[in-house]
């Protein structure tokens, strides 16, 4: 009986102790607290799902999200591909032709002509929320002229 209940009283403790960093819901205190990108295992990550799903929304204003998430990590415009539209095959800076010494200028010239002729501005607002196995990810809110956002995605950096 003694077994049982100290075995009780443990569980009960650990999962008091890490309550706060296993939720899967969105808690701003928690958000707020956890700001730092070099956290490999940021509370953050647990709750993205949530926020996105529940929280950020097609619309909501720039002033709104920074209420409800803080200052971002980076703020800025970025030259971005348009959705959907990737780099074509014959520019790819890995193929085993562009990469020969005597072909990287160029193809490094060809790929960047192309990148100016068909990325777009995007102004964007960049939240870390962990880390994979050795880069770091980040909320991404990309934002229209009027500064409300329309898309929210997690990319690696």
């Amino acid at each position: 009986m003694r077994l049982t209940i100290l075995t009780f009283i443990l569980i009960v403790t650990l999962d008091s102790c890490s309550s706060n960093y296993n939720s899967e819901k969105f808690d701003k205190t928690v958000w707020l607290s956890n700001n730092d990108m070099a956290d490999r295992y940021n509370p953050r990550a647990q709750m993205t799902n949530d926020l996105l799903e529940n929280y950020l929304k097609p619309g909501i204003h720039r002033d709104s999200i920074i209420l409800l998430l803080g200052r971002p990590y980076l703020e800025k415009i970025e030259n971005r591909l348009p959705k959907g539209l990737q780099v074509p095959d014959s520019l790819s800076l890995i193929d085993s032709v562009n990469f020969r010494k005597e072909n990287r200028d160029k193809a490094l010239k060809n790929y960047n002509d192309w990148y100016a002729a068909h990325g777009r501005p995007d102004t964007l607002m960049f939240y870390p929320v962990g880390w994979s196995t050795i880069d770091p990810k980040f909320l991404v809110i990309k934002f229209k002229s009027d500064s409300t956002a329309y898309e929210f995605w997690v990319e690696q950096h």
